[in-house]
């Protein structure tokens, strides 16, 4: 299964803009999110996706959607 059908919109959204090379305070203040959600949400997109670190969850989706 594809890795972006895997994670949920908030998942994606946070990925992204990761991807996009903004900084997590950042991407808390954009998407009115507490920094421990954010972690949540990081989590659970690594467990998804096999991902242990969230440099390899970005890795990953960026090799998806070369």
């Amino acid at each position: 299964m594809a890795i972006m059908a895997q994670l949920t919109q908030r998942e994606r959204e946070i990925v992204l803009a990761l991807m996009q090379g903004k900084q997590p305070r950042d991407i808390r203040r954009d998407l009115c999110i507490e920094r421990s959600t954010m972690r949540e949400h990081l989590r659970h997109a690594r467990t998804k996706t096999g991902a242990r670190t969230t440099i390899e969850l970005v890795a990953k989706v960026a090799k998806e959607i070369e």
